[in-house]
């Protein structure tokens, strides 16, 4: 990365933190704002911003970034009340996720017939992970029912976890019809998912153990408990990077395994503030260079069947896939249309993206990304205009009253 970048995107990031309060209050996603940023400092307008999709930097940025963000996510979540008292999220995990992808994937099969099947899979999970915490406001908007913002809150979390897992299935389905070799990509799916399980669990308890019974001795500061633990989170993507496993599983499962060990006294301490901010800093500098050198050229160049995948997907795949996870749940139907509207599709879409195209024997890279990028872009534009009518429609539904 340039010198003048780094310099560029840093008062980025100044000028957007004197406004952010603002930004927040009008419920637009901070990753826009940086989106179009970076389209009006990029290559195709002012050329402050020099950096291209083929450079080291920007997946280095955006892998980080996501390494953060799935273990913070994880390493957050109670499993055990998930699953006792959280029914909502149960559904739209259980049924919700295979529904999406695999409408998702009659999707792209109508709409991009040159996509081979395993690869239309690919695609369908690539844009299926949701990022409701883009639009963190909603989460905080009191007028939003409580269990239908945990629900949303707490799938975001977890749909990181399930999509790199179908993913990588699917890459490695998709990867078989273009290497004969059944044991490289048999080989190639059981590092991706067992070993990165295991190797995320062992580094994500052996550390949460260190750190717990550092603290009780009085040995590990409040500041050493917030670097150590955005250090664990890399070590869970390094050593699973070593061991030509998926990083991404490993950090997901180490958050998961670190949030089962007490860090004080029976409670958990809030020890990812650091790396929450380090993992929100990474996103969107990440969408200022998405912005930069891959918008305008995708949105250009794609043909109707890009761009109506892309409308599909967001009006269509999520909201049925949805009513259909809540039938009979108790949830009224402004809740199930605002729970199946409001997924905006993030950083995850984006290293998923790019994790096919880099890693995956495929034959229709350049369409994936494609589809990719106005996916996502069209989804930062919709769900940030639409977010303030969709409280107000939530607002009114009869679920206030209704247990979490």
């Amino acid at each position: 990365m340039h010198t003048g970048t780094a310099f560029v995107l840093t008062i980025l990031v100044l000028c957007y933190a004197v406004v952010s309060g603002l930004v927040r209050r009008w419920y637009l996603a901070p990753a826009l704002v940086f989106v179009g940023a970076g389209m009006a400092l990029g290559r195709f307008g002012l050329g402050w911003v020099k950096i291209d999709a083929g450079t080291a930097a920007f997946t280095i940025l955006a892998q980080l970034a996501l390494t953060m963000i799935l273990f913070n996510q994880a390493s957050r979540l109670n499993l055990r009340n998930i699953f006792r008292r959280g029914h909502l999220t149960v559904r739209l995990l259980g049924i919700g996720v295979p529904v999406t992808i695999a409408l998702g994937t009659v999707t792209a099969t109508l709409l991009l017939p040159v996509l081979p099947l395993w690869e239309a899979v690919c695609l369908a999970v690539i844009v299926a992970p949701t990022e409701v915490a883009l639009i963190e406001a909603l989460l905080e908007d009191g007028r939003i029912p409580e269990r239908v913002r945990h629900a949303l809150s707490t799938e975001s979390g977890l749909y990181d976890g399930f999509a790199l897992a179908a993913l990588l299935g699917a890459l490695a389905l998709a990867s078989e019809h273009t290497d004969p070799r059944p044991a490289r990509w048999a080989w190639f799916a059981f590092r991706t998912e067992f070993v990165s399980l295991v190797v995320g669990v062992g580094i994500g308890l052996l550390g949460a153990v260190v750190l717990s019974r550092s603290r009780k001795r009085g040995w590990l500061s409040d500041t050493w408990a917030q670097l150590a633990t955005l250090a664990l989170a890399l070590t869970c993507f390094g050593v699973g990077e070593r061991l030509h496993a998926s990083g991404f599983v490993s950090a997901f499962a180490g958050g998961l395994a670190y949030a089962l060990v007490p860090l004080r006294d029976g409670g958990q301490p809030a020890t990812t503030q650091v790396s929450d901010a380090a993992g929100e800093l990474l996103e969107l500098l990440v969408f200022a260079i998405f912005g930069g050198f891959a918008v305008i050229p995708a949105c250009r160049h794609a043909g109707w069947r890009v761009v109506v995948f892309a409308v599909v997907s967001l009006l269509a795949v999520r909201v049925i896939a949805v009513t259909i996870a809540m039938i009979r749940s108790g949830l009224s139907a402004r809740s199930v249309l605002f729970m199946g509207w409001f997924g905006p599709r993030g950083i995850g879409t984006l290293v998923l993206g790019l994790l096919v195209i880099g890693r995956g024997a495929i034959q229709q890279g350049a369409l994936i990304a494609q589809a990719v990028v106005v996916t996502v872009t069209a989804s930062l534009v919709l769900h940030s205009l639409t977010a303030p009518l969709g409280i107000r429609l939530v607002a009114e539904s009869p679920d206030h009253d209704g247990a979490s």
